[in-house]
């Protein structure tokens, strides 16, 4: 029975594997403003953290606590890599906003 278990795990494990390319391109838009736009090129070994606080300098965001969403769900990006992100919510296109946009 154990062997049957371990099985179905590896098929649910292969279910949620999303290939990624070597270089990903990400889009990252103002909640505020949505017609200000700009794209990371960027590696999925990348830190997400890192990738966002770079979109959202060039986005003039200038608040330290940052919100970020994507396909409309809130996006936890603590000790996550870009990899990680896309294989969980898979999308490229986020929005972020401030602390003080959410008030």
């Amino acid at each position: 029975m154990s062997e049957k278990r371990g099985e179905k795990a590896v098929l649910r494990e292969k279910e949620k594997y999303v290939d990624v390319p070597d270089v990903i391109v990400l889009y990252f838009q103002r909640a505020d403003n949505p017609k200000r736009i700009v794209s990371i090129k960027t590696t999925p070994n990348d830190l997400m953290e890192r990738v966002v606080t770079i979109a959202a300098h060039k986005l003039g965001i200038k608040s330290g606590r940052i919100g970020v969403t994507g396909g409309g769900e809130p996006i936890s990006l603590i000790g996550k890599t870009v990899g990680d992100i896309l294989r969980e919510y898979n999308t490229v296109s986020f929005q972020i906003s401030s602390a003080d946009m959410l008030g």
